[in-house]
């Protein structure tokens, strides 16, 4: 195979690098790092592209957060509060009816967009704070609806286990009625 990667098939091949990966190759690593001295002259064992001993050594695993794409994913994958995404929150801290919570936003929301509707109308170059408040009002049910996820993916993995298992029995049961019928049809010989 080329240099060049096959991106055609579903299972593509490793990557090509993996060939340095041999037994003499990880056992100079691991003598070189015991010492703490890396040869300075390439590697070319087996006869792949030539490469530092050095470049064997995995990668550290990330410990607060990682680059995907040019976005930064945090590990401790969180809700992050709206204070902390620099947004006003409009419903209470402590514990709340969410339900409630977003029915009252969203009458917030309707009433706000007649508002804008109205200063449009009016005086159309007053419209920013009514654009603002509708944001953050927004942005305060996608939060409250945000929080429900973790428990949405329960849920949804709930259920399908609860599928595949429900799935699983009534295979064993048609299994067993079949072995029944064919123990009946083997006596019957």
């Amino acid at each position: 195979m080329d240099e060049q990667q096959s991106t055609r098939s579903a299972w593509p091949d490793p990557p090509n690098y993996f060939k340095r990966y041999t037994e003499e190759n990880l056992s100079l690593f691991k003598q070189s790092k015991e010492v703490g001295v890396f040869p300075e002259q390439p590697v070319n064992i087996p006869p792949v592209p030539e490469f530092h001993l050095e470049s064997l050594e995995p990668p550290r695993p990330p410990t607060d957060e990682y680059i995907v794409f040019d976005q930064k994913w945090q590990i401790n994958d969180r809700l992050p509060t709206l204070g902390e995404l620099g947004v006003k929150q409009i419903y209470p801290e402590n514990s709340i009816d969410r339900v409630k919570e977003l029915k009252k936003l969203n009458r917030s929301l309707i009433v706000q967009y007649l508002d804008l509707l109205n200063v449009l109308e009016k005086d159309p170059a007053g419209y920013g704070k009514h654009i603002e408040n509708i944001s953050t009002i927004f942005l305060n049910m996608h939060h409250i609806l945000n929080a429900y996820r973790p428990h949405q993916a329960r849920e949804t993995l709930r259920l399908l286990m609860e599928h595949q298992l429900a799935k699983k029995r009534q295979q064993i049961a048609e299994l067993k009625a079949k072995s029944k019928e064919a123990l009946g049809l083997l006596q019957g010989l």
